[in-house]
């Protein structure tokens, strides 16, 4: 299906489950809306939600508008589309770019917001992750193609962690799955990227938010190092923090099965588990060279 919003961009999304279900809507990262139909949909319908995919402006088959786009575009977008569907205040799972913009959609709609759970969230970068988003848009930018194993390569070796990465029969579907990125591109790639780069919110801004959020880490994420997710848990007195460990930022693939244990055990309580505290998180902060 597809739809206008008020911001001027057509979206196409898709609702699945039943129709007095508890609303629930995956707010995707790049190209990602199918991979939330793969591996989540079914787990959530079966749960009894009614749940509510779409893809960003900038990813067919939405709408591809010229950039710039920034994460506060993309949050009024997800806003558009739930008072075109009637939605209210509901429940959101964001990955990656998905979970940027629910940080922000948090930070400005919180009316909208029952609770949230931000997957791999980027709300910080480390030198790592700035040198990978500007070249990135430099890259997009420029039109320059990167050849497709090295881009399959290059790809894999920063969204997956090292387990993944040694198993010879996970990694060699996605290196040939990831080959076929080298030629995406256009206004949504750079838009995307663009948009990334720039979302850096305070700390005073995030701390202000007052919508129940669970916020994940990876133990391998380079995109989102975990440092930096309990960090934002740590400044939002609504957060709460876990951790899936022996991943990288791809943990809907790695671990599809543990994230979807946690975000279901999140929607049922509002709570996963015991919270990260005393030794165990001492160790975690020592681990990344940080303390808390």
């Amino acid at each position: 299906m597809k739809a206008t919003l008020s911001t001027d961009v057509t979206l196409s999304y898709d609702i699945f489950g039943p129709e007095d279900g508890p609303v629930v809507v995956l707010v995707p990262g790049q190209h990602q809306a199918s991979l939330f139909e793969d591996v989540q949909v079914p787990y959530l319908t079966k749960m009894g939600y009614r749940v509510v995919t779409f893809d960003l402006r900038g990813v067919a088959p939405s709408e591809e508008t010229p950039p710039p786009y920034t994460v506060e575009l993309l949050a009024e977008d997800l806003a558009a589309l739930n008072e075109l569907l009637g939605l209210g205040e509901c429940t959101y799972i964001g990955y990656s770019v998905g979970a940027m913009i629910l940080l922000e959609f948090a930070m400005k709609r919180p009316e909208l917001v029952e609770r949230a759970a931000l997957i791999g969230v980027p709300w910080k970068a480390s030198k790592l992750q700035e040198a990978i988003q500007a070249e990135a848009v430099t890259r997009l930018q420029s039109d320059q193609k990167v050849p497709a194993l090295l881009e399959g390569v290059y790809r894999a070796m920063y969204l997956f962690g090292p387990r993944a990465l040694n198993r010879d029969a996970f990694i060699a579907p996605f290196l040939e799955g990831l080959q076929g990125w080298a030629e995406s591109g256009g206004h949504g790639a750079i838009g995307h990227a663009e948009a990334a780069r720039l979302f850096r919110p305070s700390e005073q801004e995030v701390a202000e938010v007052s919508v129940p959020l669970l916020v994940v880490g990876m133990e391998h994420d380079i995109v989102a190092p975990r440092q930096y997710a309990r960090e934002l848990a740590e400044l939002i007195p609504t957060a709460e923090y876990t951790e899936i460990r022996n991943s990288g930022h791809a943990s809907l693939l790695e671990k599809p099965t543990e994230v979807n244990n946690l975000v279901g055990e999140y929607l049922r309580t509002g709570k996963v588990g015991k919270p990260l505290s005393g030794a165990r998180a001492r160790d975690r902060a020592a681990d990344d060279g940080h303390a808390d």
